[in-house]
């Protein structure tokens, strides 16, 4: 006797959910969490001032641009870096990855529904 059985999987939901803003927004927030030490450091404001979106940190200091682009304090110190997030990759990504996950695995896309 030979059973089968039918599994049908709403792959276009599961896309959705994967595009989900909460999902990108955690990651965005996560990645800010992970370069903070790479983030130049002075008063602070530079890591403070930022918005966060979907799959996107904007640094809204008035010298953010300029420091990122390579002009910073020499007593920055550490692995302070101009373009941090990128200096932080090598070391952080992984955990990025390990954040994310986890948040799937704790329910956050709510796949099951």
């Amino acid at each position: 006797m030979r059973l089968t059985a039918e599994v049908r999987i709403d792959a276009q939901g599961l896309v959705q959910k994967l595009r989900s803003d909460g999902l990108w927004l955690h990651a965005a927030q996560q990645w800010h969490r992970l370069y903070a030490p790479y983030v130049p450091r002075d008063t602070g404001r530079l890591y403070e001032d930022v918005r966060f979106a979907p799959g996107q940190i904007e640094h809204t200091a008035p010298y953010a641009a300029y420091v990122y682009g390579g002009s910073f304090p020499a007593n920055s110190g550490g692995v302070a870096s101009c373009a941090w997030d990128r200096a932080a990759e090598p070391t952080q990504k992984p955990k990025l990855v390990a954040a994310m996950q986890a948040y799937v695995d704790a329910g956050g896309l709510k796949l099951g529904k």
